[in-house]
């Protein structure tokens, strides 16, 4: 029952097996090996077979039957599912499960309307805004309104040819509700990251 589940899951992209798989598992890759090759075979076959009909009902020149049957309108699905099981077969060699193509636009499209959501939920892009602090507890705070996500412990951030380190990240309210508290990184520290930092760069990121 697992492997049939495996079966199934294979012919997904992969954003949309994670209720049952969180990776791409051995078992998983074999069930795409499986699925893919027997596609390439089925589709590879009744190719074959509308090729031979095609070419002897309905070619017009017989050395160019092959290409007739190209352009051939009943002959892209078949061409189309063989090419696709042919690549999923091939990947799964390299231990990679991946789905059908034909689920791919649907992936794209609910990507799509999840970051339409995304930027409706944290609404319009405003340049970040900088206060500075006493020093006791930060010596920059930054208001963004769009998260930092590299901006971790281990970053170093760089404004105005200083270096800080993220002293502690809060939420604040809409328009910037994403707060970064900076104080000036120790020289004694070792650099892991480093992020040259401009207010503006909210406009530069692909982020929604």
């Amino acid at each position: 029952m697992s492997f049939l589940l495996d079966l199934m899951l294979s012919f997904l992209p992969p954003r949309y097996r994670s209720a049952w798989r969180h990776s791409a598992s051995g078992s998983l890759v074999r069930a795409a090996a499986v699925s893919g090759f027997l596609e390439m075979v089925a589709f590879g076959t009744l190719y074959i077979v509308g090729f031979v009909s095609a070419f002897t009902h309905l070619a017009v020149i017989g050395p160019l039957a092959f290409v007739e049957y190209l352009f051939y309108p009943k002959s892209w699905p078949l061409a189309f599912f063989f090419f696709d099981g042919t690549i999923r077969w091939l990947s799964s060699l390299s231990g990679q499960a991946v789905g059908s193509l034909a689920l791919y636009p649907a992936t794209w499209i609910h990507g799509w309307l999840e970051r339409r959501a995304e930027r409706r939920r944290l609404g319009s892009k405003v340049p970040d805004t900088i206060e500075r602090g006493d020093g006791a507890r930060y010596e920059l705070r930054i208001s963004s309104c769009r998260p930092k996500g590299n901006w971790d412990k281990w970053m170093t951030v760089m404004y105005e040819e200083r270096l800080y380190e993220i002293a502690a990240a809060e939420l604040g309210q809409p328009p910037r509700p994403y707060l970064y508290l900076l104080r000036t990184k120790p020289e004694s520290k070792v650099i892991r990251g480093l992020h040259r930092y401009d207010p503006n760069e909210v406009f530069q990121e692909e982020w929604p």
